[in-house]
């Protein structure tokens, strides 16, 4: 491809062809990496200023070539690099986790939602020579990370300050529990474990004594979180028009739940499994069926590489990893909303799990490309990424797989309507009309079953779409988005559409937001035009 020549606001001439976009690209991932030093990522606000600095001269760059005339695969990495690049300056201007979010400095990796560089797993021990180097570091780390966190710390929240005092009180038996597993195995561990243990009590004190003084709300407010949308996470979608929709949509699941169970009012009620030994069993066997019923149908490829993973086990929530927990099938069982379902039919859950998440991982570790086969920041591709594996739950039930598991299609509309019932609270926390509590309170009240006030799904989820905007909205609105364009490529083709081919083309395009994948299958730019040219953010924070 010849180079063409673009002018940007240095005044130096910027080559203008892919491998120019690559290059960039490669610059800004290193720039998304803070510095480490001495196992601590640097996060104090010199650091973060000079980041900022670096990527408006990156975006310069970026805005300086000339894409105008590349092929629409080309030009959707361009806007994919673009929205990245806006996802970290929102980090920068209105998120600032480091500044206003106490649970950002989670030092394990232990499944508690956005964090900074550096976390590291708790392995089991005993564990090999290198590995203890590398653990005994990381520990030694941890009271620095959480001494430099206070200092950062300048504008933190309520809501975020409560739920880091939650993780803090996890993190502190998990070091516990670490030192005394150490005394057996690696010795020289146990005391940066015990240190690592007291550091984090000392953050929880911390919290808990400022805690009541802190701001109440700690949403980006409705221009940040419309801006957000439509300008990192390429969503077509304002909050008012996500609220119409996801309030007709709760009406609808639940709609088809009180006929569907109406239809099963005289069938015996099914119980959860008791054991691990049937649940393994019980999961082999919806996964099996469901890959067969995938592959019979001609529904969507399934790839040799894409089956049962007899390790995988249940899903164990951050929560779930405190040692002081009983064990999932120790009794009484106290099953969360989503075990709750699962164990009683594994099929709408596997549907989400297995030719949804599992899939797009096993397909993007194959993903060669040098921009989509990176792992994507600032949840870009995440309403995709949720939006498919939703979009699997209602298929199996449309396509008949669920024909004749009354309980199955029961869950079904269960699951549907409480993803539905998320798009408020995630709405209203970060419109700051909503408290984390009342936010809770409503996603229990809008699950139609098994959603206790004291739910560990329940708050787990608004945990994290108070911390990460679009995550709560992206199951549905990634659901509507991709059936309207099942819908749009059907009325194109009408009897030239196949069913298989659409999932196919739709997967080929990789981890990209759906209005890329869009504009790709069907030529339509309508939405990428608009959301090209972003303005300033509406409300920068201080």
């Amino acid at each position: 491809m010849a180079l063409v020549l673009a002018w940007g606001g240095a005044g130096v001439a910027a080559a203008s062809d892919h491998a120019a976009l690559i290059g960039l690209y490669d610059e800004f991932r290193s720039l998304t990496q803070p510095a480490i030093k001495s196992g601590v990522p640097d996060y104090t606000p010199l650091a973060m200023e000079r980041q900022l600095d670096a990527l408006e001269a990156l975006k310069a760059r970026l805005e300086a070539i000339d894409d105008s005339r590349w092929p629409v695969s080309e030009r959707a990495d361009y806007m994919l690099v673009l929205a990245e690049m806006r996802g970290l300056e929102f980090q920068h201007r209105v998120l600032q986790p480091w500044k206003r979010d106490p649970a950002y400095y989670s030092v394990t990796n232990l499944g508690f939602g956005p964090k900074l560089h550096n976390a590291f797993d708790v392995p089991q021990l005993p564990i090999a020579a290198p590995a203890v180097v590398q653990l005994k570091a990381s520990l030694e780390a941890a009271p620095a990370i959480l001494a430099q966190a206070r200092l950062n710390l300048t504008d933190p929240h309520r809501d975020l300050a409560m739920l880091a005092i939650i993780q803090k009180d996890v993190e502190i038996n998990v070091f516990s529990r670490l030192a005394e597993q150490a005394r057996l195995h690696h010795p020289e561990l146990v005391q940066p474990a015990l240190a690592a243990a007291e550091a984090s009590r000392e953050f929880r004190d911390w919290l808990k004594e400022i805690q009541a003084d802190l701001p109440v709300y700690a949403g980006v407010g409705d221009a940040n979180y419309d801006w957000y949308l439509k300008y990192v996470l390429l969503f077509p979608y304002s909050a008012d028009e996500i609220r119409i929709i996801g309030q007709r949509e709760h009406q609808r699941t639940t709609g088809w739940l009180a006929m569907e169970a109406h239809r099963n009012r005289n069938l015996e009620r099914v119980e959860p499994v008791g054991s691990r030994e049937a649940f393994d069993r019980e999961r082999e066997e919806a996964d099996n069926e469901l890959l067969a019923f995938l592959r019979d149908n001609q529904i969507v490829t399934v790839p040799d590489y894409l089956r049962h993973n007899p390790d995988e086990g249940p899903y164990i929530l951050p929560s779930e990893r405190d040692p002081a927990r009983k064990g999932l099938f120790e009794p009484p069982l106290d099953l969360h909303f989503f075990f709750q379902a699962e164990f009683r039919d594994p099929r709408p859950l596997r549907a989400h799990n297995l030719p949804g998440h599992a899939f797009d991982h096993l397909e993007w570790m194959r993903d060669e490309r040098p921009i989509r086969g990176k792992p994507r920041l600032f949840f870009v591709s995440g309403v995709r990424s949720e939006g498919w594996a939703f979009y699997l739950e209602e298929l199996i039930l449309q396509m008949g797989m669920l024909d004749g598991r009354p309980t199955g299609r029961e869950i079904d509309y269960v699951l549907a309507a409480k993803r539905a019932a998320r798009l408020e609270p995630e709405l209203n926390m970060h419109a700051n009309r909503w408290t984390y509590a009342q936010a809770k309170d409503a996603l229990v009240k809008g699950t139609p079953r098994w959603m206790e006030a004291d739910d560990a799904i329940a708050a787990f989820d608004i945990e994290l779409y108070l911390r990460q905007p679009g995550y709560g909205i992206g199951y549905y609105m990634g659901k509507v988005e991709l059936e309207k364009l099942l819908s749009e490529r059907f009325m194109d083709q009408r009897d030239d559409f196949v069913l298989g081919r659409f999932h196919d083309e739709f997967r080929a395009s990789g981890a990209l937001p759906i209005s890329l994948i869009r504009w790709e299958m069907t030529g339509r730019d309508d939405e990428v035009r608009e959301m090209r040219q972003a303005p300033p953010i509406p409300q920068p924070r201080p």
